[in-house]
């Protein structure tokens, strides 16, 4: 009994320890979460144009005529809302609404980074400005590229993936995932 306890305990803190790494970066990032997403970005990242790069024209909310940025809202918190609003807005035109979902973001300063991280991955060099992964649950991305219709493109396969059984072929969750980036201004 002893024993059993004792490798639960060793497996939790394998897991913490294994999880932990496949989210987050390096030492040198910060964290930052909302109802959907968990954010981790170098400190190199510069989180004001993040945001600017991020256009929620098809909110109300964020409506590029009545939103400015406020004072009182950390840089965090206004992207959170942002993230947030992607996401809602790519499960409604998929129409998928997986239960208890919720996405890692790694966003990196440079390609050369992403690419990095791709290239462990996948033992490929690197043609994509953002990707998604099962596996680790995670969108990887870089700041110069990010934009309102990568975020969606990426979210929607995290929402594909969640919300079928069995996953369907490749080809059509990524039919699914323009579909989602195609028409994420309608």
């Amino acid at each position: 009994m002893r024993l059993r306890k004792y490798l639960i305990l060793i497996a939790i803190v394998y897991l913490s320890i294994s999880a932990k790494s496949a989210y987050s970066q390096e030492e040198n990032s910060s964290v930052f979460s909302s109802k959907f997403c968990t954010v981790f970005y170098d400190n190199e990242v510069d989180l004001k144009r993040v945001n600017r790069r991020i256009n929620l024209g098809f909110s109300n909310f964020y409506s590029p005529r009545k939103y400015s940025e406020r004072a009182e809202l950390s840089i965090e918190n206004t992207l959170a809302d942002k993230l947030d609003s992607i996401f809602n807005k790519a499960e409604e035109i998929l129409d998928m609404y997986p239960a208890k979902i919720h996405v890692a973001i790694n966003i990196y300063k440079t390609q050369k980074e992403l690419n990095k991280v791709y290239e462990e991955f996948f033992n490929e060099p690197n043609t994509a400005v953002s990707f998604y992964i099962y596996k680790t649950n995670t969108i990887y991305t870089v700041e110069s590229q990010l934009n309102e219709n990568i975020l969606a493109h990426e979210m929607a396969h995290c929402i594909i993936d969640h919300y079928f059984v069995i996953l369907p072929p490749r080809k059509i969750q990524e039919m699914l995932a323009v579909y989602v980036d195609v028409h994420l201004k309608d």
